[in-house]
């Protein structure tokens, strides 16, 4: 998203979400870095005006069009995602698809209207690559002026971009949402067995 309340970065901050490990670039990546900033172009206008629910609206549709949730939803599974079968992965991805939406609602819910711009980028790989934000224009004394807002796009072998991860000062999302989990699978027998329990808390969390 192209803002971020201050409640979205103290969770980034508290969580203590892993790391993803960078390697020293070659060069910076201008395609990746204009998809990024083009996303925060589009997205700002849309999240500074009309009441919660026209953001969350907003806030929705922009996962899905620039968010691979199907690769993101594979990812948080670690290596549970090998042990799924064709039912529980008819159930668990749109599921998934429900539960990051609402991750992405409540980081939104008390939104503070600052915007974002591209900042660098580094190239982790051909396909894998950190784009970086700040905040455009920050306050004076904003506790997050110098924070670095990460965006991990995903590049196909046709040249596609989509946005597989986002974080804070190297504090990532989707490995915060992998640990959890992997966590439930392993405490509840780990394989099918594993996968049944967590599509039954995702259920949980998303009707509570």
């Amino acid at each position: 998203m192209t803002t971020i309340t201050r409640r979205s970065f103290t969770a980034f901050a508290a969580a203590g979400f892993m790391a993803v490990g960078f390697v020293q670039p070659a060069a910076a990546d201008q395609a990746a870095e204009t998809y990024v900033q083009n996303i925060l172009d589009e997205a700002t206008p849309r999240l500074t005006s009309g009441d919660q629910q026209a953001i969350f609206a907003a806030v929705d549709e922009l996962v899905d069009k620039y968010v691979d949730m199907r690769r993101v939803g594979r990812f948080v599974l670690g290596r549970a995602a090998r042990q799924m079968t064709d039912e529980q992965a008819a159930e668990y991805f749109p599921l998934f698809n429900d539960y990051a939406k609402m991750v992405y609602r409540n980081t939104m819910e008390n939104y503070a209207g600052q915007r974002l711009a591209v900042t660098g980028s580094v190239d982790r790989a051909a396909y894998d690559i950190i784009v970086n934000s700040k905040i455009a224009n920050p306050a004076p004394g904003d506790q997050f002026a110098d924070a670095v807002i990460h965006w991990r796009i995903y590049r196909d072998r046709e040249g596609n971009m989509s946005i597989f991860d986002a974080g804070a000062n190297e504090i990532w999302l989707a490995i915060e949402q992998q640990e959890q989990f992997t966590s439930i699978i392993a405490n509840n027998g780990g394989g099918v067995k594993g996968i049944d329990a967590l599509i039954a808390e995702m259920k949980a969390r998303l009707n509570g």
